[in-house]
This record gives C-alpha cells, structure tokens and sequence, in this order.
C-alpha cells in the first residue's frame, strides 16, 4: 500500500510538470480528417495500436486479467473528390504468445462529407476515443476486445455543437436462424453554452441502448432492451503561461433502464451521480472522481462500475461507492506515433478495497502516397 501511494503520489507531481506539445487524449485515436489536396488520390495507410494492460482487480465484480498485443489495420484510402473516401482493408488483431489472429477481419467504410460540419459513414465506423463515452457507459477495453464496429455513422460538429449518432450492427440474423439478432445504438454530444476561450461551459450528453431480439429468427431467447443515459455539467478554465494548461469540474448522472419482456438483472431501474476534478497539461492529464450508485447497471459500461456482479449475476450491492484516478500520459516521437502511459486507480469505500491498472500504448498512425486515381465516371 505504501509503495502504491508513493506511485500515485509521483504520478501527481509529474502531471503538473510536464511540458510537450502533444494534445493529450485516449490512446483510441485512429480517424483521418478530410483533407481537400486528397482528391483523386490512393493512399496505404497503416493504423497500429500496441498495447500492455495489467488489471489488478479483485473482489466479486470483476476479475484481474493482462492484455498484450496489438490491433493493426492496412487499407488503402482512395478519394474519388475532395469530399468522399473509400476504405478497404483488414483489421489483424493479435494477442502475444496466441498462435493465431484472436479476430481478423475485413474493413470497409464509404465516407460522404457534404459540408465542414457533416460526415456520413456506411460500413467500419470511426471509433475514435470510444465515441466520447465515459467508462460507466463504455468499457474502453473493448477497442481490442472486441471486433471492429459495423453499420452506419452521422457526425455533426460545429464550435458549440459536437454531436454524433451510430448504430453498430453486432449480430445479423436470416430466416430460421437458431440465434437472435444483436445491435447498440448510441450517440454522444458537446453542447457549448458560452463562446469565452478561458472559461467554458458545457453540457455533456450521452446515450445508449442495447438490442437484442428479431422477429425472423428460430430461436427461443426473450426480447432484451436496455438504455443507458448520462448528461451533466462541465466547467473548464484556460491558463495561459502555465505548465498546468487548464482545469475543469464535471459532473454527471446516470440512469439505467431495463424494457426488456424478461429482465436480465435483478432491478429494472437505477442511477448514478459521478463528480470530478481534473487538470491538464500539454501532455497529461490527471482526473480525480467520486463514484456513487443505486441499482446502475450498463451493458456496455465497466464492470468496476455496476451495482450488480455481470460475472456472477446472483451478487448485487444496492449501493457502489468508489472513489477513482485516473492519469494519462503521451508524448509525440513523431508525426503520427505516440506514446503513452495510463494508470486508473478504483478505491471502493463500502467494502474497503482497492482496484487498479495500468498499461502503456504505442499508437501508429501513417498514410503512404501510391499514385493520383481519376475516379471514372
């Protein structure tokens, strides 16, 4: 315990004192932004996520687990005019010391952008930072967990609004076929109350519901529909001259509701209230948050977070209060390669206990010019 304090208490103290030049982020960053000289242009592009995670959990919500590996993914990009792009490639995701690829699969993205604010994407969707999603919502382990997300995308963004919509399609059913077709739904957004450069305030807002179910399908499995909403507040001050770059204070609630014709936990209904403080430099950032919970389930949300045992669904605790830190760190070797580091720390104050991780990520990003395609017509 000592020797962890003394970590965290390092960890701090270099927050504040880095200096780099590096937008400090997730390390689940891949997404290209449109460039008008791309037009009638081939492009090999390469995105490469190498990563290690030690998850050292105990208790009855989750178990510790380490993931080492890599997801890769080769495409060629062709822009047939400045604002649409095709994208074909494999996505190889690997887990050392496996003999085989754990998935390989083929990616394809058709990508409309008909004004600066607006994207459409059909297909591989962008999963850039996990759509914005906070961990209660969204596990982000699930980027090398799990396959690629598939289906259909809609961006907005503008200086006050920041908005997308998507749908992955996760299980697709035929007729007669012995199993149930599976889809999320989702969508997250930034609502910009003020236009001040030092001191911004905002509404956050986010949103997702799981599917599962069919009406063409053999199987004999009930109708599950479960949402998950949060929205908040978000306070955040700019410094100027400063090795800290800004500071915030967030927070945010969260509701859960389980429609389904058969539930599958043992409430239909909860919610959660999550404060936070955090600051930031050009090169880390350090958040600090108060986690408490009444019946809060998520079906795509962290296991740490939930008032019920996903694992063992017969172990529930009315209440979850957790105290969390989380750091992240990345510097910039080059245009398009980072590295980074990242340590979340899960104090549970009912049960006296510590949770804790943390993992290191070599993110690759690059794109290769092949040769000017005239799109024919």
């Amino acid at each position: 315990m000592k020797k962890l304090n003394a970590l965290l208490l390092l960890l701090c103290l270099t927050a504040v004192i880095n200096n780099s030049f590096a937008q400090v982020n997730t390390p689940y960053m891949h997404y290209k932004k449109f460039q008008v000289a791309d037009s009638n242009k081939l492009f090999l592009r390469f995105e490469n996520l190498n990563f290690v995670k030690n998850n050292e959990y105990s208790g009855e919500f989750t178990d510790g687990a380490t993931w080492i590996g890599y997801v890769a993914t080769p495409k060629l990009v062709y822009y047939p005019s400045s604002n649409f792009r095709i994208e074909a490639g494999v996505r190889l995701q690997k887990y050392s010391g496996r003999e085989d690829f754990t998935e390989t699969e083929p990616i394809f993205s058709a990508i409309y952008k008909p004004s600066e604010e607006i994207e459409f994407i059909m297909g591989s969707l962008n999963q850039n930072n996990n759509h914005n999603l906070s961990e209660p919502m969204f596990e982000p382990e699930r980027y090398f967990m799990e396959t690629a997300e598939n289906g259909f995308q809609f961006l907005y963004n503008t200086r006050k609004l920041q908005f997308q919509t998507w749908i992955n399609w996760e299980k697709f059913i035929l007729e007669n076929d012995p199993f149930q077709e599976r889809f999320t739904f989702g969508l997250s957004g930034n609502w910009q109350l003020n236009q001040s450069s030092k001191t911004k305030l905002s509404i956050p807002l986010e949103a997702i519901f799981t599917h599962r179910g069919g009406e063409i399908d053999n199987s004999e499995g009930s109708v599950q529909t479960v949402g998950n909403y949060g929205s908040g507040l978000v306070l955040e001050k700019n410094i100027s001259n400063s090795k800290i770059t800004s500071w915030y204070v967030k927070a945010m609630g969260y509701f859960f509701s389980d429609n389904s014709s058969e539930t599958d936990y043992i409430f239909d209904k909860g919610h959660a209230f999550y404060p936070q403080v955090g600051i930031t430099t050009k090169k880390s950032k350090l958040n600090l948050g108060y986690w408490n919970a009444y019946h809060f389930a998520s079906s795509r949300g962290s296991k740490l977070f939930q008032s019920v045992a996903i694992d063992s669904p017969e172990y529930f605790e009315d209440r979850r209060e957790l105290a969390t830190l989380n750091y992240y760190y990345e510097h910039k070797i080059t245009g398009g390669i980072h590295f980074g580091g990242k340590l979340d720390v899960y104090y549970d104050l009912k049960n006296s206990s510590e949770n804790w991780a943390a993992a290191i990520y070599l993110r690759i990003n690059g794109d290769f010019f092949l040769k000017k395609v005239k799109w024919n017509k």
